[in-house]
């Protein structure tokens, strides 16, 4: 069978022509769908580039937020030595090195009146510490000293290397405290002075630092809150938070005879220097805090325009890493087991 096509019939009955797109109608098309695609193409790859930034600027923040959180929450319990006051005891703080291994971290409960570290230590940006690995020039540490919290250790759970600290339940006990590395001296009585108390805090020191690196050994260049550690004998870093690129810290200190437990002045670490003599460590009530951090990339296009006031420190950012995003954050942290007592 043949099959024929025949044009369209008209309501007149005539045929009607049939034409299709001519070659300009479809050149114009093809144009707007372009227009229509490049723009398209420019919405998603600015979305794409907005929502890129916007979850750099999440990490960077959440990493900031984690970082002031950690010290501040370190900070917050400086000083704890478990239930006990030092200075009814009329210890004598000391200052020891923050990089010392030694067993006794500056401890001697020996005599009546025990020797105590004091809470908090600053590092000022000018004092080298050879712990400090890779430490960030211009920024400064600070190290904090305190028993350890939550539920209080066995005798039979101490390890070796550790410092640990006993507290007295036994008012006949001459000595209201000790500390020690090994269970043999820790002989402190129980409450009813019948038995030693089978329960020890282990002694934590930390120091905080800014280091130029994450990971040192693949020298990735990106400024990282770290902390150092002493734990079985030996210094031990951890990264807290990557992006800080600096860290100041201001002082509040008791001056007031007798003490009353609040900040009269706020100074920096350089300042604690016996000059007034009531300007010691073991006066240091409160800590501010100023951490400025950065993204870990690069914004392309962008300039950091601002300077930063950290405390009595100014920070311009230099031409080499301005193109970082940033922010700063100041919190001001009481020492409650110091002021309070």
């Amino acid at each position: 069978m043949n099959a024929r096509i025949t044009a369209p019939i008209n309501a007149t009955g005539h045929c009607r022509s049939v034409r299709g797109f001519t070659l300009i109608e479809v050149m114009v098309a093809m144009t707007i769908g372009l227009v229509i695609l490049l723009g398209l193409t420019v919405l998603f790859s600015n979305n794409t580039r907005n929502s890129s930034e916007l979850e750099r600027t999440g990490r960077q923040l959440e990493g900031a937020r984690y970082a002031v959180d950690a010290l501040a929450n370190d900070l917050h319990h400086a000083g704890f030595y478990g239930e006990i006051n030092p200075n009814d005891l009329g210890s004598t703080f000391t200052d020891p090195d923050p990089c010392s291994t030694n067993a006794a971290l500056g401890w001697d409960t020996s005599g009546l009146a025990p020797i105590v570290p004091s809470a908090v230590r600053g590092v000022p940006a000018t004092v080298d510490l050879g712990c400090l690995d890779h430490r960030l020039a211009g920024t400064e540490a600070v190290t904090v000293r305190r028993a350890s919290t939550g539920d209080e250790l066995t005798l039979a759970s101490m390890t070796a290397d550790n410092l640990y600290i006993q507290v007295s339940r036994c008012s006949d006990d001459v000595k209201q405290i000790a500390a020690a590395t090994t269970s043999a001296p820790l002989t402190l009585r129980n409450l009813n002075c019948t038995a030693a108390v089978d329960s020890v805090r282990r002694y934590v020191t930390r120091t905080y630092y800014i280091a130029s690196c994450d990971d040192c050994n693949a020298n990735d260049g990106i400024p990282t809150l770290k902390r150092v550690e002493l734990i079985d004998g030996a210094l031990r870093t951890t990264a807290i938070a990557e992006g800080v690129e600096n860290m100041q810290l201001e002082y509040g200190v008791d001056t007031t005879a007798p003490a009353d437990g609040n900040p009269d002045e706020y100074v920096t670490a350089a300042q604690v220097n016996g000059t007034p003599a009531a300007r010691v460590w073991a006066n240091v009530v409160s800590v501010r805090v100023h951490m400025l951090s950065r993204n870990t990339e690069t914004t392309p296009g962008y300039t950091d325009p601002r300077t930063y006031q950290l405390g009595q420190v100014t920070v311009v950012p230099s031409t080499s890493v301005a193109s970082y995003k940033r922010t700063l954050m100041t919190e001001t942290v009481r020492l409650p087991n110091v002021g309070d007592r």
